[in-house]
């Protein structure tokens, strides 16, 4: 069976904190005020990078965005009737494995994503952080027990997906099916970046192994983020939505995905898969770019904009830029 859902769900979830279990209501002072941008958004305009009559038109995505959002973007339409290949943002780990050993795969996780020895996150933290911790569980998740069982990074996804959702917003990524949708309707072919693990046991393994302290300063930072920048983030979902890329430039970002993505890393193998999937988009948009007259990409903000984003490698290697 070439196809296992549930690893690239359960290893990608730290750092790409896709949504988890329904949030509970709130009420009284605890009530979170949610984002309102409804109605249809175009979000940002695209950036084109160009080499000898040949362009690659790069949408930048945004994770989260308002859940009310109906995204839909005239300029992107019109690029993907006239383009030979989307390709799409993101990768696919795939695992060349049968129903049993999936089944065992998944006993597996169910073992390594909670705390060894029988232990509790009040156990493993030191008592400031765990108060912290548990005043923003009482806020987005106060009903979850389960959570206080398993390892910090998971419990930093669950956590930040439920505050998220509290807010209006959702990591569900829309956007590219959307996208997918509109190049199936044109007959466009889409490119997705696929990875094979071959040792997806081992993986897990390496997994489980993440060193504590790592995993705290992952929960740290991401429990930090949810106290001081909910705000922020709403603000970049809106900017993102009415396109407003300047406001996207200039509003801070704390990046708990980085120190999250920092401790799974810290195995050699997580981190040599990191780089193959950068890598392995970048390889092929210069393919597209030398290929086809039109391509449709899509990248994450944080991937495409500052010095190290994929903008300004296009720009060291010789393209022309235009955008926003």
């Amino acid at each position: 069976m070439k196809l296992l859902r549930v690893l690239p769900v359960l290893m990608l979830a730290t750092i790409q904190f896709a949504p988890a279990a329904e949030l509970y209501a709130q009420s009284g002072d605890d009530a979170v005020e949610e984002i309102e941008v409804v109605g249809e958004r175009a979000g940002p305009q695209m950036w084109k990078v160009s080499r000898d009559g040949h362009a690659l038109w790069v949408l930048g995505t945004l994770q989260p965005l308002p859940k009310r959002m109906t995204w839909r973007s005239q300029a992107v339409e019109d690029v993907i009737a006239e383009s030979q290949q989307v390709l799409a943002g993101g990768v696919s780990l795939d695992a060349d494995i049968g129903p049993i050993t999936a089944f065992r795969l998944y006993r597996q996780w169910r073992r390594v994503r909670r705390i060894p020895e029988g232990k509790s996150l009040r156990d493993v933290m030191p008592p400031p952080l765990y108060a912290r911790f548990s005043a923003l569980k009482a806020k987005y998740a106060p009903r979850d027990r389960d959570i206080e069982t398993l390892l910090p990074m998971i419990a930093a996804a669950i956590l930040y997906s439920r505050a998220v959702d509290a807010v209006g917003l959702t990591s569900r990524n829309d956007i590219q099916r959307s996208v997918s949708k509109l190049a199936k309707k044109n007959d466009v072919k889409v490119r997705r970046i696929r990875i094979e693990l071959e040792d997806p046991k081992g993986l897990l393994d390496l997994f489980g192994q993440t060193p504590l302290d790592a995993q705290l300063v992952c929960l740290e930072t991401t429990i930090t983020r949810l106290e001081s920048d909910v705000d922020a983030m709403k603000a970049r979902a809106r900017a993102w939505a009415v396109g407003d890329v300047n406001a996207l430039r200039a509003l801070p970002y704390a990046d708990q995905q980085a120190a999250c993505w920092s401790a799974v890393t810290s195995a050699p193998r997580f981190k040599e898969l990191s780089d193959e999937a950068r890598r392995s988009w970048f390889e092929a948009a210069e393919e597209a770019l030398a290929k086809n007259p039109n391509t449709l990409a899509l990248t994450g903000m944080d991937r495409l904009l500052g010095p190290e984003g994929a903008l300004a490698t296009f720009r060291e290697r010789g393209y022309t830029i235009e955008g926003p």
